[in-house]
């Protein structure tokens, strides 16, 4: 009887064991892939920015120090001049500062690419 109680509760610890290590690598999937997907909005903002000023539909400043803001979804503390289309397979914030007329490498226009994004899946 002893044997079979020892045996049964080392299984139950095992068990346990296996279940958490299952759970945190779960939780830790869940933010690899929310953290890849804002990376990659973050690129496709960029595409969609270097577009548009390649067609010239959007015309960076020439003012030094002057910069413009596109944005997709909320632009937290900047006013934005350009929209970005809001896809909704995309569930994060998008924001590119388009810095003046030759602030990037020779001469070109610098862009600042930030994705705002929180991983708010289960804790436990």
């Amino acid at each position: 009887m002893y044997v079979v109680l020892a045996i049964l509760m080392v299984v139950v610890v095992l068990a346990s064991v296996i279940l958490n290590i299952m759970m945190n690598q779960s939780r830790h999937t869940r933010h690899q892939v929310s953290r890849i997907k804002a990376y990659y909005a973050g690129q496709a903002c960029m595409v969609y920015t270097l577009e548009m000023l390649r067609t010239k539909a959007w015309v960076p400043n020439a003012a030094s120090g002057a910069v413009k803001y596109a944005c997709m979804g909320t632009c937290v503390g900047v006013t934005p001049s350009y929209t970005i289309p809001v896809d909704p397979e995309i569930p994060y914030n998008v924001r590119v500062t388009i810095n003046p007329l030759g602030s990037g490498i020779s001469g070109t226009t610098k862009l600042d690419i930030l994705t705002e994004y929180a991983y708010t899946g289960p804790t436990q």
